[in-house]
């Protein structure tokens, strides 16, 4: 019998803070769950657990290193909400403020696609590899049966 490894969502990499992540190239997001309204010493809020892969600059990109958190807490409202429907899957973006529709409210993060295509390639790359050299470790381990 193979086994069917499935990593349980954990989190262990805090919180997502999106003013230090603002001038990324490219966000890879692997979302895992999604709870509305999940209780916080700040009063309820909508939150995500995701892998988050960071790509900071165009040399990260291209060396294919970037930083990588495993389950980490995503609970700004908007960016959290724009994920609820990608539980399970994955998607390429980077960060932008948006001014405030209010005068004093404070301005809003927000998920932007990438549009630039050899950017998106880079990262896709960067997971294909990873997937890879995962399967290639799984198959490279002993079996007991």
């Amino acid at each position: 019998m193979a086994l069917n490894l499935i990593d349980i969502p954990v989190q262990g990499g805090g919180w997502f803070k999106p003013k230090d992540n603002v001038n990324a190239v490219a966000i890879l997001l692997e979302v895992h769950q999604f709870e509305r309204q999940r209780p916080t010493p700040n009063g309820p809020k909508d939150s995500v657990l995701a892998d988050v892969t960071i790509f900071e600059d165009g040399g990260a990109l291209a060396a294919g290193t970037p930083q990588v958190t495993k389950g980490q807490r995503i609970e700004q409202t908007i960016l959290a909400r724009d994920l609820e429907t990608i539980v399970g899957g994955a998607t390429i973006v980077r960060l932008e403020q948006v001014p405030p529709k209010k005068p004093g409210a404070h301005p809003a993060w927000v998920w932007r696609p990438i549009s630039d295509a050899s950017v998106r390639t880079a990262v896709v790359q960067y997971a294909n590899k990873r997937e890879a050299e995962a399967e290639a470790a799984l198959a490279a381990a002993p079996d007991f049966d």
